[in-house]
């Protein structure tokens, strides 16, 4: 009770020109259900994951989120959001940073924005504008396909960029699992003007989630621990005879816990062009040396690349998708280029059957652990 009026005590004091309510908040239950089968044809399946695995399985997604949506008489807006785990397993996060929950926030806003703080995407996540932006079924480059592609243990060797993320979006492992999207952060962002969108968020540090704070320095690891993090996004969104046009620029600031590391300093810019059903999108994003031991050897390639084009005509909708990223590590460079061709159908309200595959190339400098596969998605998400 105590924490509940302190809180309450302080959104007062913030917003003391807000009255009261002007009806009691709605609240909505929703989500999503999405079941699919995948199966993998990889050169090196038994090499580089167990030797007995099999190259098919079957994989589920649930997700139940509820918001809550207020308005006071003076035009504040006010509301929550929880997306809630609902599998019958725990998400793959080896982090555990979304053992319950996907996300969880609270938000006010007004004419003078939005603000939003919680265990939620940062504007590197939201504003960012790539191809996987038109991707179709499970997302493309962005998709699922990396439940299904078969991996060696993360090290710089094997290290890539398997999604087109920065470096707080991308996560741990070597095909990344967004582990740290969630982390617990503040965010603000600007009404659109004239088709033009600004967005801030700021992190304390990158390993407090939900009810867990960490205050203590992760020293001596590089890579591991950042603090006094800022997350900055330009968009611009606008139509012209009929004609859309969307451009993103994000970045990422922040200071290494481990004086021998590299600070954290990325940065993705990209575009995309609408019409008629028709999209075409693409994008650049570089991590320079970011959270890398400064002793090591490098020339700043880490970047990645994305390209794409998409079509949608009344309930069907296709895309096909590229990425190509460099993880330069001095002495090891590492390539990962993928080609993904999606489409769905919406069958009925929030029924949609999909169909995808990746054809994915795999080309660490340790030339044992090349893998060239194609992974194959076929399911049905319900959303309600």
């Amino acid at each position: 009770m105590k924490k509940i009026l302190l809180g309450s005590s302080a959104l007062v004091a913030l917003f003391a020109g807000a009255a009261h309510a002007a009806e009691t908040p709605k609240v909505t239950l929703g989500g999503i259900s999405n079941f699919q089968a995948g199966y993998s044809a990889e050169d090196k399946r038994t090499t580089l994951g167990n030797a007995a695995s099999h190259p098919g399985a079957f994989r589920n997604d649930n997700v139940i989120t509820v918001k809550v949506d207020g308005k006071t008489d003076a035009g504040l807006t006010y509301g929550a959001e929880m997306d809630l785990e609902a599998d019958a397993s725990r998400n793959n996060d080896a982090a555990a940073s979304n053992f319950n929950a996907e996300r969880t926030f609270i938000y006010v806003g007004g004419k003078w924005g939005k603000l939003q703080g919680g265990s939620d995407l940062g504007v590197t996540k939201t504003m960012k504008v790539d191809a996987a932006s038109i991707a179709r079924a499970t997302g493309g480059i962005d998709g699922d396909f990396t439940n299904f592609l078969s991996t060696p243990a993360a090290a710089a060797a094997t290290q890539v960029f398997a999604t087109p993320d920065l470096f707080l979006d991308y996560g741990t492992g070597t095909l990344g699992n967004e582990d740290s999207q969630g982390v617990s952060k503040l965010s603000y962002y600007t009404p659109r003007f004239y088709g033009f969108q600004a967005g801030v968020s700021y992190l304390f540090d990158n390993t407090s989630y939900g009810q867990v704070v960490n205050r203590v320095n992760t020293n001596g690891v590089a890579g591991t621990g950042i603090k006094n993090i800022v997350l900055g996004a330009l968009n611009y969104d606008n139509k012209f005879s009929g004609v859309g046009v969307n451009v993103g620029v994000t970045g990422e600031l922040g200071t290494a816990d481990a004086a021998d590391t590299n600070n954290l300093r990325t940065y993705q810019a990209g575009a995309k062009f609408s019409y008629m059903g028709a999209s075409i999108a693409g994008s650049y994003g570089n991590l320079g040396d970011s959270m890398r031991l400064k002793a090591t050897a490098s020339d700043s390639s880490n970047y990645f690349y994305t390209l794409g084009a998409a079509y949608e005509i009344g309930a069907f909708g296709t895309s096909v998708t590229y990425l190509h990223s460099t993880y330069d590590a001095g002495a090891t460079k590492n390539t990962f280029r993928n080609v993904s061709v999606g489409a769905d159908y919406k069958l009925a309200a929030g029924l949609t059957p999909y169909a995808e595959v990746n054809f994915i190339n795999y080309n660490p400098t340790a030339t044992a652990n090349d893998n060239k596969a194609t992974i194959g998605i076929v399911g049905t998400q319900l959303a309600f």
